[in-house]
């Protein structure tokens, strides 16, 4: 499957599903493919791929003092932090069809997220699923100033002592300021294979500690 990907549109769907099944897309994220709208499903393998490992993140001297503003949990409320993304979106790509597969992804423990709260309200945060030592970045939203870029590094601190490669899917210059960099797609499956068959090096996402 590997192979053939590496013959895949770099900029257009690989193939076209009818249905979101939650069990396929674990299967399809472990192949480097994603999905990015449905009726019909979508699914996504771009060449080049944007990848962030947490040892690259930058942290702007000037968004320092923000930290305190805001108090970062972890699964505390997913779902509302994916309807809070679908939401805040005109043309969102999150319909029911995604809600519902997320409901399932977040049963099973493959689904997490990175809450930021300004006084016990949610203001915005990143979600995405984890597979072996991979976090598949899914979305992340912002409701206050540099909310996003403080839960990327958040989530960045917490995979650091674990190896771990953050896939942040497709290029944007949001990204690219924090430190992601584009990866020849053949080079990023090759990756991946190795990492998706890793343990990810710790028993609950929800108890990880930023180390002092």
């Amino acid at each position: 499957m590997y192979s053939s990907l590496l013959k895949a549109p770099k900029n257009a769907p690989v193939f076209l599903s009818k249905d979101l099944d939650p069990f396929f897309m674990l299967k399809a994220y472990t192949l480097g493919l994603f999905p990015w709208s449905t009726s019909p499903v979508t699914w996504w393998c771009p060449d080049p791929r944007m990848l962030l490992f947490p040892k690259d993140i930058y942290k702007q001297k000037s968004i320092k003092r923000f930290f305190k503003f805001y108090e970062y949990k972890l699964d505390e409320n997913t779902m509302k932090l994916i309807r809070l993304c679908a939401s805040s979106r005109e043309l969102s790509w999150i319909d029911k069809h995604f809600l519902r597969a997320y409901e399932k992804l977040l049963s099973l423990g493959f689904l997490h997220s990175v809450e930021l709260y300004e006084k016990d309200e949610l203001v915005g945060g990143i979600y995405g699923l984890i597979i072996g030592k991979v976090f598949f970045a899914e979305s992340m939203v912002s409701l206050r100033k540099n909310v996003s870029k403080i839960a990327m590094i958040r989530l960045c601190e917490l995979l650091l002592p674990y190896d771990f490669l953050i896939d942040c899917q497709v290029y944007n210059k949001h990204l690219e300021f924090m430190g992601a960099k584009q990866s020849k797609r053949k080079d990023f499956l090759r990756l991946l294979e190795e990492k998706v068959g890793q343990k990810s090096g710790f028993e609950s996402f929800k108890d990880l500690a930023i180390p002092k």
